[in-house]
């Protein structure tokens, strides 16, 4: 039986309902709750503005709407409406009058490029992590154009990145709201992966956000990966909209505040963004210019060089195969693929002038130390897949933990997912002679969400690669934490169901201690995780085992910041 539940906020009353766990006992779940004003009009592309309060119980059963976006496969559009600043939230039990409980909060910061995704349930399903006493929260925010048009003009008021100023005005709605739920807004640790992940750490170096979280877990990526920053993007906006390329700022805002959702997402896949290390993304996070309500005026390297940032308890890591994720591109993408030298693997942030002798310099060296003297052919795949993770994430990941941790006391937790598991779903996609058919399976499941479909869906998924395949690509890892339309699931006393409860008791009890390892519990065994020294040599390995090994990226990762740092 579902019942109905009624919570109190700032706003006002909220309506939600009882779901079942993992283990198959209650939680309440909350749908949709608005944190700011609709970004419509004049709002959109600005700051987000707090939530109006309401008069009637807001009906907190059901999902809210999606950010606009395009779904990368097949440039499907998703969510229709601005109005999608809202999160959800799931907590064990709520407070009763007068009773003070304070668990500690988890807040999710979604992944997908910043380019598409959402909070929605059936993504990212709370039914592993509400086996724990912690309170989950999972942010909707803006995306794409949308949410990082950035102009020049300070007068208009859009220095962009008003994405991650919308996940700071949600964080700050916690802070106000949580208790209510039975959430300690004291104890409140944000969490991300890949994009999502680099926003937590736009997060953690922002001063706008002192004192709105305590703890941080950063899964497979950081502001330091060459996709995590974007560009002033206002002309070739211009230009795909059909405007004219000289159009003051002030003109291009009014027309695009006017202009239909549906026709600036249509402009935005236009858009060139082949994920190279050579080409800036055209949009995303930027260096703002200084100005009261910046989220950073200085680049995130600088900031992390000079330890000006907030300086709290920190997981960061990454997956042993993050460079499979190479074929996830290249099977859904036209632009995408295996490239003949490795120009293009170039960061953009070195500028090394395309077809020049430093180029061809460079890409040597890439292809001496990766390659030796082996082609770049399909034949030796794999060795772009290694390459491909180690500039694409693992590089600047390294160079992330390895500066917090020289300018901070609070510790810092390196770690490395090496799990062998039928839960490795896009493991298993990026190698099934299937993946076509998976993936039309999934898109139709993304947008349709019919109950029964999905079942069909998730049944078809099982029998076409439910197959262990050894390593674990990018995004992976969240099939550990989240039950949703894309899993595999678990059955109960399966090797699946003890990495599971693994990963979630990781990642909760840091979210309670700062400390991962602290609580011993049998599913533990005497695994020990220590913060991170100075030398980098060690990481903690969540595989079939959990252990400290040795760091065997350290290697490549020295290679690669000697080589930028020669042609920097």
């Amino acid at each position: 039986m579902v019942e109905d539940i009624v919570v109190s906020t700032s706003n006002g009353r909220i309506r939600g309902k009882t779901q079942k766990n993992f283990d198959g006992e209650n939680y309440c779940a909350f749908y949709g709750i608005p944190y700011a004003k609709a970004p419509v009009g004049e709002l959109r592309f600005k700051a987000p503005q707090p939530a109006e309060p309401w008069q009637e119980i807001w009906d907190g059963t059901k999902e809210g709407c999606e950010s606009p976006s395009v779904f990368i496969p097949y440039k499907f559009q998703t969510g229709r409406e601005d109005n999608c600043l809202h999160l959800n939230i799931y907590t064990q039990k709520l407070p009763r009058e007068n009773e003070d409980i304070k668990r500690p909060v988890i807040v999710y910061i979604h992944g997908g490029s910043f380019y598409y995704g959402s909070n929605r349930s059936y993504i990212y399903g709370p039914e592993y992590l509400m086996t724990q006493d912690v309170v989950l929260v999972v942010l909707n925010f803006r995306l794409g154009v949308l949410g990082f048009l950035s102009l020049d003009d300070p007068s208009l008021e859009v220095p962009g990145n008003a994405g991650l100023k919308d996940q700071i005005l949600a964080l700050k709605w916690v802070q106000s709201n949580i208790h209510n739920f039975g959430g300690d807004a004291n104890n409140v640790t944000i969490v991300g992966q890949s994009s999502g992940s680099a926003s937590v750490h736009y997060l953690v170096l922002s001063p706008l956000c002192k004192g709105l979280f305590h703890k941080a877990i950063m899964q497979s990526g950081c502001a330091l990966n060459y996709w995590a920053n974007g560009k002033r993007n206002a002309k070739e906006i211009a230009k795909l909209m059909g405007y004219d390329e000289n159009i003051d700022e002030k003109s291009l805002l009014e027309k695009l505040q006017q202009a239909s959702v549906k026709s600036i997402i249509h402009a935005q896949t236009e858009m060139e963004d082949p994920f190279y290390a050579s080409v800036i993304r055209p949009f995303g996070p930027v260096v703002e210019y200084p100005h009261e309500g910046a989220l950073i005026t200085e680049p995130p390297e600088v900031l992390m060089k000079t330890g000006n940032f907030n300086h709290i308890p920190i997981i960061l890591g990454y997956t042993s195969k993050e460079g499979l994720m190479f074929e996830m591109l290249r099977k859904t993408r036209s632009d995408v693929s295996l490239p003949t030298n490795l120009e293009r693997d170039i960061p953009f942030s070195l500028n090394v002038q395309k077809g020049s002798q430093e180029a061809t310099d460079f890409a040597k060296e890439l292809k001496n130390f990766y390659y030796k003297d082996k082609d770049i052919t399909e034949e030796h795949i794999d060795n772009y897949y290694v390459l491909f993770g180690d500039t694409v994430f693992v590089e600047g990941i390294q160079k992330t933990a390895s500066l917090i941790r020289s300018h901070q006391k609070s510790p810092v937790y390196l770690y490395r997912v090496n799990i062998n598991s039928s839960l490795n779903l896009l493991t298993n996609w990026c190698q099934s002679t299937y993946h076509n058919l998976l993936l039309i399976l999934t898109g139709s499941a993304y947008f349709l969400n019919f109950s029964m479909f999905n079942k069909l869906v998730s049944y078809l998924k099982m029998k076409l690669i439910n197959k262990k395949v050894d390593g674990v690509t990018h995004g992976d890892e969240m099939f550990y934490l989240f039950k949703g339309m894309l899993s595999p699931g678990a059955e109960k006393g399966s090797e699946e169901e003890l990495h599971i409860r693994r990963f979630v008791k990781l990642w909760t009890n840091f979210a309670k201690y700062g400390d991962p390892t602290q609580e011993s519990v049998e599913i533990l065994g005497d695994a020990k995780w220590p913060p991170l020294d100075e030398s980098l040599e060690n990481v903690f390995e969540i595989g079939n085992t959990l252990e400290v090994t040795k760091n065997v990226e350290k290697e490549r990762v020295d290679f690669l910041h000697k080589l930028y740092n020669q042609y920097s």
